[in-house]
């Protein structure tokens, strides 16, 4: 049981090192499969509280959201291009993945939920996916990557109509009409000029 967690701990610290296979027709992307993951998870809770989740229900899918690419670690990364070609035995993956822990049935049990998106949960989870992708595409298209930006245009066009929640799609609206740094810039500075100018320039 020791050995199958620890290997369990190996696989996913695969997905730090591995770069999502959008980077070859993206270009200067900076996302990993695990970064992908956690971004995802913190995007899932935001929506399910959003959606009227409760905060122990909306952990759940914190799970769901940070297991739901776990198979890539040994299927690897399938693009958009590459899944017309490719078919890729993620069932199999997932079995193999959680075989011999203790706990197998419940991470199968969680992801075959993610799979089936017949839950509230598992919307929340899917749709926070197809925001994360747009997350990547938008940060780039400000740093300008024209590549980014058109398809930035074309997953908004085409994935925003499939969201599943509403929540999800106020969200993909709201990302549109901001910035990346308007996080920050919006609680230190106003009309672009900075509130605190000791923390600009320093104290002497």
């Amino acid at each position: 049981m020791l050995k199958k967690v620890l290997y369990l701990i190996q696989q996913s610290g695969v997905l730090m090192r591995m770069p999502r296979n959008h980077n070859k027709h993206l270009g200067n992307t900076f996302d990993t499969v695990a970064s992908h993951s956690h971004h995802v998870a913190v995007i899932t809770y935001c929506l399910c509280r959003m959606e009227g989740i409760s905060h122990d229900q909306a952990l759940k899918t914190v799970a769901m959201a940070v297991f739901h690419d776990i198979p890539k670690a040994r299927t690897g990364d399938v693009d958009f291009v590459a899944k017309h070609y490719v078919a890729v035995d993620e069932t199999t993956a997932i079995q193999d993945s959680f075989k011999g822990l203790e706990f197998s049935k419940d991470l199968e049990k969680l992801l075959e939920e993610y799979d089936t998106r017949t839950s509230l949960e598992a919307k929340c989870v899917k749709d926070a996916d197809s925001l994360e992708q747009l997350y990547q595409e938008w940060v780039l298209m400000w740093q300008g990557n024209k590549m980014a930006e058109k398809w930035f245009d074309s997953d908004f066009n085409d994935r925003i109509p499939g969201l599943k929640t509403e929540s999800a799609k106020k969200l993909a609206f709201a990302m549109k009409d901001s910035n990346p740094q308007e996080w920050w810039w919006s609680q230190f500075l106003e009309n672009d000029t900075v509130i605190d100018e000791e923390k600009l320039i320093g104290k002497n």
